[in-house]
């Protein structure tokens, strides 16, 4: 990646949940970028091993504490909020796992706001499923989704997530807080980018989304399309390139973390997404057709196709972004597959 553009003048950054999947690897781009980082984690975190070696400040400790915000807010030149829960933790209700998220979101914006004249840019990392992104539970208005879509959180993180961007839009309003927020689509790092393209999985998403009127895949009849594909299958871990009635391939866009955090990056330097709203997602749509087919070259496991009456689709539009923010995404599925069988072989991190 290359230096920064010296549009902005910016030396110290915040990363708030550092260790994070995106955290982490946030990082690692504003330090190949010159900036200094200042990353907030939890203490004890168990992730903490993904900062070993990277010439960071940390400071340990819990936004829930407004005093850790005030304190790891000082003196820096601009903050980016990646730290939230994708869902409670072990022996954490449904209320909790709310109010942390959202106390977190806004204790450290409050803070910022208190800095607003100093601070170059907040940038605030949402969801796509506040449109939202479950086709199998929800369908959405129309494909693909761009900024301007419905907003309809489905669920406790959603909710949270779109309460934290008004968090940060009500901030911004009465403070003149320099804010961005990115809304990325499903996050993959790891080896996550091998899980969604199975048989089993399938199954799962037809089982959701058969008997949901709200549902793309709703069966008036109330026909339970999942039987025969598993009949079908040799194991619940079989690829499985499905297609509509049509011919058409199931569609799904998700996101690698790197490319989260290089959206990151451009709504931090560009002065064009101040107070503006961005979608963060791959290259291009990965249809399960692309993505069977790039594991099987891979690995030499089988793909089952299947055709069934209905189509799971998301597609999120991240034209905006790239127009505006020079947003230049490059993992692709084959590139993610890739990665994600290095990481497995043990020969990668998945950091680079």
């Amino acid at each position: 990646m290359a230096k920064r553009k010296e549009q902005i003048k910016m030396s110290l950054i915040l990363v708030t949940g550092a260790a994070g999947q995106v955290g982490s690897r946030l990082v690692r781009q504003l330090l190949e970028r010159s900036y200094e980082v200042r990353g907030l984690i939890l203490p004890g975190d168990p992730n903490r091993n993904r900062l070993d070696g990277l010439k960071i400040e940390v400071i340990e400790g819990n936004m829930l504490d407004m005093a850790v915000c005030e304190k790891a807010i000082a003196g820096v030149d601009a903050v980016i909020h990646t730290a939230n829960l994708v869902g409670p933790l072990p022996g954490m209700s449904e209320t909790d796992f709310f109010d942390n998220n959202v106390r977190n979101t806004f204790n450290i914006v409050y803070a910022a706001s208190k800095r607003a004249d100093k601070l170059q840019r907040l940038v605030y990392i949402s969801s796509s499923s506040v449109y939202p992104n479950d086709a199998h539970v929800i369908a959405t208005c129309y494909n693909p989704v761009d900024e301007m879509h419905p907003l309809r959180p489905l669920g406790t993180y959603a909710l949270g997530k779109l309460i934290g961007e008004q968090i940060v839009t009500a901030h911004a309003r009465q403070t003149g807080l320099r804010t961005a927020i990115i809304r990325p689509s499903g996050i993959a790092s790891g080896t996550s980018a091998l899980g969604r393209w199975s048989v089993g999985f399938v199954c799962a998403i037809l089982r959701t989304g058969q008997n949901n009127p709200k549902s793309a895949l709703y069966m008036s009849d109330g026909t339970e399309l999942w039987h025969e594909l598993e009949a079908a299958a040799v194991s619940q871990d079989q690829l499985c390139a499905i297609r509509d009635s049509e011919g058409r391939p199931w569609v799904y866009q998700f996101v690698d973390a790197r490319d989260v955090a290089h959206g990151c990056v451009c709504a931090l330097e560009s002065g064009a997404a101040i107070g503006e709203v961005f979608n963060v997602s791959a290259p291009r749509p990965i249809t399960y057709d692309e993505a069977t087919q790039a594991i099987a070259k891979a690995t030499g496991q089988s793909i089952l196709e299947w055709q069934t009456p209905v189509r799971w689709l998301f597609d999120l539009d991240n034209t905006k972004a790239k127009c505006l923010i020079g947003y230049r995404p490059k993992w692709g599925i084959e590139e993610m597959v890739a990665s994600a069988l290095a990481v497995q072989r043990g020969e990668s991190d998945g950091f680079v």
